[in-house]
């Protein structure tokens, strides 16, 4: 069945206010078209996650649309703290939001659970930190002490994740949803399949032919997915191997912009508010930074070691 569709049907249509959202993008593949979208709409109440939040969860923080974050850490990368977020936590500014934290190797475990439709799993890094003194929104169920059944030592177990909607991006899929990535991973697979139903934006949509002559880059079947965005561009200022690199200059310039709540606001208006779409957004970036600048973040072409998957 076809699934693709604009970024903004995607959104109306599977983004529903106090869900809970998994967003793709483990330090690289961001899905900012889906999140400026979910901004454009005025989405509210969202419960977010992933290990290694950027700058997109700032963003979110920061317009008002989320209620609760499940998170590592929150970072502007080599830009240090992330902005909205202190000023939610701290100010309260657009509102404070509640906060459940984990260790970078616990969260993505707990979705991994998710995704093999397991109650819960042991973790060893918790143990010792004083993130086991701090609860918030999951109060006690945070996580349980339990004795194992095989030497009746103590075991920490975690809960598992299962969003109601998972957003990624990726290289490519067919235009049923079979979604193909390259690079790091992170917990970008096992976020997508513990999620209750996938919206995938993808720089090309390619035929089921390409995507079974490299099964193994597949980290999302199709009866997951309820659409199909193709995208271009939609991780900048991010980065999606093969197809563009980070752009440092812009990220350094959402930090500045995000250090006061009046410059957040001039931003949000001039790259998602005044923007209706991908298209659009791509058109202003030239029209701001030029041709060449865009040009410059394009990858250069480089084919990867065959391979044969002839029996």
């Amino acid at each position: 069945m076809n699934k693709v569709m604009t970024m903004k049907e995607a959104v109306a249509t599977h983004v529903q206010n106090n869900d809970f959202v998994y967003i793709g993008g483990y330090i690289c593949r961001t899905p900012f078209s889906a999140v400026h979208e979910i901004i454009r709409q005025k989405k509210k109440g969202l419960t977010i996650t992933r290990g290694n939040a950027a700058d997109d969860f700032d963003m979110m923080i920061g317009a008002g649309v989320v209620r609760r974050f499940i998170s590592t850490f929150i970072s502007l990368g080599v830009y240090g703290l992330a902005r909205c977020y202190r000023r939610s936590l701290e100010k309260c500014i657009p509102h404070k939001i509640e906060v459940e934290e984990y260790t970078n190797l616990s969260l993505p475990m707990m979705l991994m659970a998710g995704a093999m439709g397991m109650p819960f799993i042991p973790v060893k890094d918790l143990l010792g930190t004083d993130l086991m003194k701090i609860k918030g929104f999951l109060g006690e169920n945070k996580y349980k002490l339990i004795d194992s059944p095989f030497d009746g030592k103590p075991v920490l177990v975690v809960p598992a994740l299962n969003p109601d909607v998972g957003i990624i991006h990726v290289q490519q899929a067919d235009e049923n949803g079979n979604a193909q990535i390259w690079g790091i991973g992170g917990d970008c697979k096992y976020g997508a399949n513990a999620s209750k139903k996938v919206i995938v934006s993808c720089e090309r949509i390619v035929s089921r032919e390409v995507i079974g002559k490299d099964p193994s880059r597949t980290i999302v079947p199709d009866f997951k997915v309820v659409a199909v965005v193709e995208e271009p561009f939609a991780s900048h200022p991010g980065y999606t191997p093969g197809f563009y690199d980070q752009d440092f200059g812009f990220g350094y310039l959402y930090k500045e912009a995000s250090g006061t709540e009046e410059g957040f606001h001039a931003f949000l208006k001039e790259w998602v508010h005044d923007i209706p779409d991908r298209a659009a957004y791509i058109q202003h970036f030239i029209d701001r930074f030029g041709y060449a600048g865009y040009k410059k973040l394009q990858a250069k072409f480089d084919y990867g070691y065959p391979v044969s998957y002839e029996y």
